[in-house]
C-alpha cells in the first residue's frame, strides 16, 4: 500500500509543478521527492524491523500503520499546500470578481480535500490496526 501510496503522491506533485517556473519546480518539487523518499524509505525499515515480511502478525501490522498513518498525513497536508499554492497563484492574475471566485471555489475544495483525506486516513486504519480480536 505504501508504494501506492508514493505513486500517486508523485503523479500529483509533478502534475501540480507541470507549468511552475524552474525555481518553483526545484523548491517544492524537491521537498517533494525528499518526503516522498522519506516516507518509503521509512516505511520499508519499519516494516523489516517489525517482522511485517516474515509473518502476518498484528504486532507488525501495527507497528507499520504506526509509520504509515503520520506519513500519510504528511504528505496529503503538502499535497494541499501545492494545490492551495498553485491555485491562489493562478488566481491572483485573474480579474477581480474572477480571483474571489476562484478563490471561494479553492476553499470548498479544500474541504472536500480534508473529508476526503479523514475517510483515506480511516481506510489506512483499517488496513493496519486490527479491530476484532
Amino acid at each position: 500500500m505504501d508504494y501506492i501510496i508514493v505513486i500517486l503522491f508523485s503523479f500529483i506533485t509533478f502534475g501540480l509543478l507541470f507549468k511552475a517556473s524552474k525555481r518553483e519546480k526545484q523548491w517544492l518539487g524537491g521537498f517533494g521527492a525528499l518526503l516522498g523518499i522519506i516516507y518509503l524509505i521509512g516505511s520499508q525499515i519499519v516494516k523489516w524491523q517489525s517482522g511485517f515480511f516474515n509473518s502476518s502478525s498484528g504486532e507488525g501490522s501495527e507497528a507499520v500503520g504506526n509509520w504509515i498513518i503520520p506519513g500519510f498525513i504528511i504528505l496529503g497536508i503538502y499535497l494541499l499546500l501545492l494545490i492551495n499554492y498553485r491555485w491562489i497563484r493562478f488566481a491572483w492574475g485573474q480579474a477581480p470578481a474572477v480571483k474571489w471566485t476562484l478563490i471561494f471555489v479553492e476553499i470548498v475544495f479544500s474541504l472536500f480535500y480534508i473529508i476526503a483525506g479523514y475517510f483515506l486516513v480511516f481506510v489506512l486504519g483499517v488496513l493496519y490496526f486490527p479491530f476484532a480480536p
